[in-house]
């Protein structure tokens, strides 16, 4: 049976992803490569611009670096921006999926702020939010965090899906995996818009980083309850953003978070759904960052 309530639920962009990514896909971003070593032995690849304090960005499902390249340009003037490659993506290894679980990312985003040298300001998109959810409850060195979305109270994958989705990427065939994804996980593509993002250059990106939905799908099933456990244990200045034509579970979940969150705040950006216009979201996260 087709689950009508999953898609009236989704709440993505509303004139489509391809508006959100036709400038920012491609922006370089101007900085220098580096790596670093998780605890499990995983490389991450980190790139490193601007200068003054450290901040870090952590990505979102299927977010490479390169997603992320024009936000890391607009905060670079202020910061020294670690727009880093979460394992399974980009440059940066893939680890052992056998023994994946959100532990393995929170070592990540440790190990990139090792190399910052100072607790970093953290802005992290999407599923990206959850693992940053997870490190600061778990002492991972912060300045302040932002975060966009992280997906709590949406639509959790079913094994079924998960079991296609597993399938598809053991038959590397990427483009139905990323439509899956894209389609019945996280509902960032619709009939109207899949022909036409298809043709845009993140589409590419998508396929390269294909394997990562895997980790990402493990998150969604795993973590996309709201921690009300970890929430009172994230003890640094939080800044929320949320597109206000998101889907609802979102943004109930937000405004939750920002009630049991110690320090939080909340902002609803007009006219947004749940994939950020960056140049709508960086000044503001900047404005953050600098107060």
């Amino acid at each position: 049976m087709e689950d009508t309530t999953r898609q009236a639920d989704i709440g993505v962009a509303p004139e489509g992803l391809d508006t959100y990514l036709d400038d920012d896909y491609d922006a370089p971003a101007g900085g220098r490569l580096e790596f670093v070593t998780s605890a499990d032995g995983t490389s991450i690849a980190v790139e490193i611009s601007g200068s003054g304090p450290a901040a870090m960005v952590i990505g979102g499902g299927l977010n490479d670096r390169f997603m992320f390249g024009a936000f890391a340009q607009m905060l670079s003037d202020r910061f020294t921006v670690y727009n880093y490659d979460r394992r399974g993506r980009g440059d940066s290894g893939y680890g052992d999926p056998d023994q994946y679980t959100i532990q393995r990312e929170v070592e990540d985003l440790a190990a990139v702020t090792e190399l910052a040298g100072e607790p970093g300001h953290v802005f992290a998109n999407c599923t990206g939010g959850i693992i940053a959810v997870h490190a600061a409850a778990g002492g991972v060195p912060m300045a302040k965090l932002a975060m966009y979305e992280p997906p709590y109270c949406y639509p959790k994958i079913t094994p079924e899906q998960m079991t296609r989705l597993k399938q598809l990427l053991a038959e590397d065939r990427r483009e139905e995996a990323v439509t899956l994804f894209g389609m019945e996980v996280v509902g960032f593509l619709t009939p109207e818009t899949l022909d036409n993002f298809k043709r845009h250059p993140a589409w590419k990106g998508f396929e390269a980083n294909a394997p990562s939905m895997l980790y990402d799908s493990i998150i969604d099933e795993q973590h996309s309850a709201i921690p009300f456990d970890l929430l009172p244990q994230i003890t640094v200045p939080t800044f929320l953003l949320c597109g206000a034509d998101t889907a609802v579970s979102i943004r109930d979940a937000m405004v939750t978070l920002s009630e049991e969150i110690p320090d939080a705040s909340l902002l609803f950006l007009e006219g947004e759904g749940h994939v950020p216009d960056q140049r709508k979201a960086a000044p503001l996260v900047k404005d953050f960052f600098t107060s």
